[in-house]
C-alpha cells in the first residue's frame, strides 16, 4: 500500500468500482474517490465456471445511475491462488535453458523441453544456444499447450538467449510466451522457472476473468478503464494482468488490507479476513502492507512473486463440521468447504424428511464412519465417465450416512470426498453458517434445515446443542488464534502453539478449584475484523489474546473497497559491476552491456530503468508518475583501500491513476 497523497480529483463527486472476485462470493462496491466514502455495496455467491453471471448478479443490485459514472474499476481475485493450491490452469510448456536436469526444486513442472545453452553469473554464454536442436523438436512439444514458459539459467545476467527462443516461438506459432526475467531479476533459476511456468497457466484463467469483467461493464454501460489487484496491494492495467496473471497471487488477501486500512485510518494492526473457504491474516504495518521477502508461496510452491506476508486456513463459514473419532473431543471444522445446509435444504427440500427421520431414530448412528448431516447431489452438468456414479446419486440428493451404511453397500465415504473434491459431486453438510442460522443471528437458506442439522449431530454425539455449540466455537476460536501465532511469532511460533492448551484449557480444567496453570498472550495492536462471519467469530476468538476487534463499517466488502485505493506502483533494478581492465558491465533488466567507466554506466542503467517505469505507467493509466531513484555501493575491505563488488541501481516508480478523462468518449 502507498502512503502518499489521494487521488487529485475535483470538488465534484468522482466514483470507482471495486469487485472482489472471491472464492465464495463476489463483491462490488462503489467508492467516492473525493470523499472515501462507501456510496453503494452488494454480494453474490461466487460460481468459478460462470464468473460473468456473478459479477453481473453483484453489479445488478447496484443503483444503475451510479456505477454509471464510475471513472475506473478494480478487480481484485482469489482466482489465480486457489488455481495454484487446487492444481487448476491451462497448459503451459516449460522450456529451461542451459539447467541440469537434476536441479532440486524443478519437480512437478511439465510438460518441459531441455536447451543447451545458458549463462554464469557474470552473463557470459556458457553454452551456444542450440536454436537448430530446439526447432526440430518444438513442433510435438508445442502440440496442445495453452502457453510457453521461457526460464534461461542466469537470465538475469543475459536475457539474450531466453528472447531469441521467444522470437522463434512467434514466427512459428503466436502462442503466448512469456521470459523468466521479464517476471524476476532475483537469481534462484528454479523459483524463476517455477514463476514463469505458473504464469504461463495462469494467463488463460485470468485472461477469461478479465473478459468476463469486461463483458458485464459493457452490458451496464461502464466505459472505464479495468484495474487488477497485484500481490503487493498495487494496481496494474488489465492488459498488463493478462500478460503476468501470477503477480495476482494473494491479491484479494493484499486488497483486503487495503480495504482494512481506509476503512479505519489505522496504520498498524492484524488483519483477519474471513470468508466462505478460507481465513487470511496479513499485518499491516505503518500504513503498507507488510511483504514476505522471500516471495509467495502457494499451495507448495515457491515463487518469487512479490506479495503480502500472509497465513491461511482452510476455516471459513462454509467449513465442514465433523469429527475425527466420533466423539465431541475430536469435533473438526474445515478445511473442505461444503455447501451448508441450510442453503441445500431450501433448494432440495426433500432432505428435510430424511433428517428429520435421523434425528428421530432410536438406534445408535455411528458418526466417526459417516457424516449423518452430510449429502451428495450430481451438479447439472455431468463430466465423462460420471455416468457410472451409483444410481441412487442420479435420482437426487443422497445421504451419506444411509447411502454407504450396511454390508451391500457399493460406496465408501472416502470415494463420495474424493468425487466431491474432484468436482464431480456437490457435497453439503453443517457448517458454522448453519449454526448462526440455526440461532437466528443469520437469514441465508432454511433455518429448519440448519435447526435439523445441529439437532441431529448433536444427538449422534450423544450431547446437547449447547454443548455442541460451546466445542464448535472453542475449535474456531483455537484455530483463529492458532494461525495469529504462527504469523506473528516468527521462530517461536512452534514452541508458542505448542501451549496452546494452556490458553485454551479443558472445561474440567477451567472449573478445578486446585492450583492449575494458565498462560496469556497479548497482542500488540488490534485486530481488524472483515468478511461476512467476522461478527459472528472474530471478537470472542481474539478476547483469548487479549485484543482490540475492530470492525470498520462495509466490513463485509472491505476487500471490494481495498482494490480502489491502491497506487500503481513498482520497483525496477539493475546492476553494474567491475569487469576489470577497467572497464563496467551493466546487468540491465533488457540486456548485458559493457561500458568503458562506471559513471557511463550508471547513467545507462538509470536511463534504461526510467525509460521502462515509464512505458509501464502509461500502460497503467499513470501520466505523471513519482520516480525515485537510488544507488547503493557494495564493497568490502582490502589493504590499502577497498574492492568494489557491484552497485545496485533501484528505480522506485509510484502514481495515481489519472481519474479525471480516464473514460474513452
Amino acid at each position: 500500500m502507498s502512503t502518499e497523497e489521494p487521488f487529485a480529483v475535483p470538488d465534484t463527486p468522482t466514483y470507482a468500482l471495486g469487485i472482489d472476485a472471491g472464492g465464495t462470493y463476489t463483491d462490488a462496491a462503489v467508492v467516492e474517490l473525493t470523499r472515501g466514502a462507501v456510496s453503494a455495496f452488494a454480494k453474490a455467491p461466487t460460481r468459478t465456471h460462470d464468473p460473468t453471471g456473478s459479477i453481473r448478479e453483484a453489479l445488478s443490485e447496484l443503483p444503475e445511475k451510479l456505477i454509471r459514472k464510475t471513472e475506473f474499476v478494480s478487480l481484485a481475485t482469489t482466482f489465480a491462488t486457489n488455481a495454484i493450491v487446487e492444481g487448476r490452469g491451462g497448459r503451459a510448456g516449460l522450456i529451461l535453458i542451459g539447467y541440469d536436469r537434476d536441479l532440486p526444486g524443478l519437480a512437478g513442472m511439465s510438460p518441459v523441453l531441455h536447451v543447451d545453452g545458458g549463462h554464469d553469473f557474470w552473463g557470459k554464454e556458457r553454452t551456444g544456444l542450440d536454436l537448430d536442436g530446439l526447432k526440430a523438436r518444438l513442433d510435438p512439444f508445442l502440440r496442445g499447450l495453452d502457453a510457453v514458459a521461457i526460464s534461461g539459467f542466469f537470465s538475469v545476467r543475459n536475457p539474450d538467449h531466453e528472447r531469441r527462443i521467444e522470437r522463434v516461438i512467434r514466427e512459428r506459432c503466436g502462442m503466448p510466451t512469456v521470459c523468466g526475467h521479464r517476471l524476476s531479476a532475483r537469481i534462484d533459476a528454479p523459483k524463476r522457472a517455477a514463476t514463469a511456468w505458473w504464469n504461463g497457466r495462469l494467463i488463460s484463467l485470468l485472461s477469461g476473468l478479465i473478459d468476463a469483467a469486461r463483458s458485464v461493464l459493457a452490458e451496464f454501460d461502464i466505459d472505464a478503464p479495468l484495474m487488477v489487484v497485484r500481490g503487493d496491494g498495487t494496481l496494474i492495467s488489465a492488459e498488463t494482468a493478462k500478460y503476468r496473471p501470477v503477480e495476482t497471487l494473494i491479491s484479494g488477501p493484499a486488497a483486503s488490507i487495503l480495504g482494512a486500512r481506509h476503512l479505519t485510518g489505522f496504520d498498524n494492526g492484524l488483519v483477519v479476513d474471513i470468508g466462505g473457504t478460507t481465513t487470511d491474516m496479513a499485518t499491516l504495518v505503518d500504513g503498507k502492507v507488510d511483504i514476505d521477502p522471500d516471495g509467495a508461496h502457494i499451495g507448495g510452491w515457491k515463487t518469487h512473486v512479490k506479495a503480502a506476508r500472509i497465513r491461511t486456513a482452510g476455516l471459513g463459514g462454509d467449513s465442514i463440521i465433523d469429527t475425527a473419532d466420533g466423539r465431541i473431543g475430536g469435533i473438526t471444522v474445515g478445511p473442505d468447504r461444503v455447501e451448508p445446509l441450510c442453503v441445500f435444504a431450501e433448494r432440495h427440500p426433500e432432505i428435510l424428511s430424511v433428517l428429520e427421520t435421523l434425528a428421530a431414530s432410536r438406534s445408535r448412528i455411528p458418526i466417526r464412519r459417516a457424516n449423518p448431516c452430510t449429502f451428495y447431489v450430481r451438479p447439472e452438468v455431468v463430466g465423462p465417465g460420471d455416468e457410472e456414479m451409483p444410481a441412487r446419486l442420479a435420482q437426487g440428493p443422497v445421504n451419506e450416512f444411509l447411502i454407504t451404511d450396511g454390508p451391500d453397500s457399493k460406496v465408501t465415504p472416502w470415494e463420495l470426498k474424493s468425487m466431491a473434491r474432484e468436482g464431480r459431486l456437490i457435497r453439503s453438510s453443517l457448517t458454522p453458517s448453519d449454526f448462526r442460522v440455526a440461532e437466528g443471528s443469520h437469514a441465508l437458506g432454511s433455518r429448519a434445515g440448519a435447526r435439523l442439522g445441529v439437532s441431529l449431530f448433536a444427538r449422534a454425539l450423544q450431547i446437547s446443542e449447547a454443548s455442541l455449540l460451546r466445542s464448535v466455537t472453542d475449535t474456531i476460536e483455537r484455530r483463529l488464534c492458532g494461525q495469529a501465532v504462527s504469523l506473528l511469532a516468527g521462530d517461536d511460533a512452534q514452541h508458542l502453539e505448542g501451549l496452546m492448551h494452556r490458553w485454551f484449557p479443558p472445561a474440567e480444567d477451567r472449573q478445578s478449584h486446585g492450583p492449575g496453570l494458565h498462560l496469556t498472550a497479548n497482542l500488540t495492536h488490534p485486530v481488524i475484523g472483515i468478511g461476512a462471519p467476522a461478527e459472528a467469530w472474530l471478537p470472542r476468538a481474539f478476547a483469548h489474546l487479549h485484543a482490540e476487534c475492530v470492525l470498520p463499517e462495509r466490513y463485509t466488502v472491505a476487500t471490494a473497497v481495498g482494490a480502489v485505493v491502491g497506487t500503481v506502483g513498482f520497483t525496477l533494478t539493475a546492476e553494474v559491476r567491475p569487469a576489470g581492465t577497467g572497464r563496467f558491465v551493466l546487468y540491465g533488466p533488457l540486456e548485458k552491456t559493457e561500458f568503458d567507466d562506471f559513471e557511463s554506466a550508471a547513467a545507462a542503467g538509470r536511463a534504461d530503468l526510467e525509460s521502462l517505469a515509464l512505458r509501464q505507467m502509461r500502460a497503467d493509466h499513470v501520466d505523471q508518475p513519482q520516480l525515485s531513484f537510488t544507488s547503493e555501493r557494495k564493497s568490502v575491505p582490502i589493504p590499502g583501500g577497498e574492492l568494489h563488488l557491484y552497485t545496485l541501481l533501484r528505480l522506485r516508480a509510484t502514481g495515481r491513476m489519472n481519474v479525471a478523462g480516464t473514460r474513452s468518449s
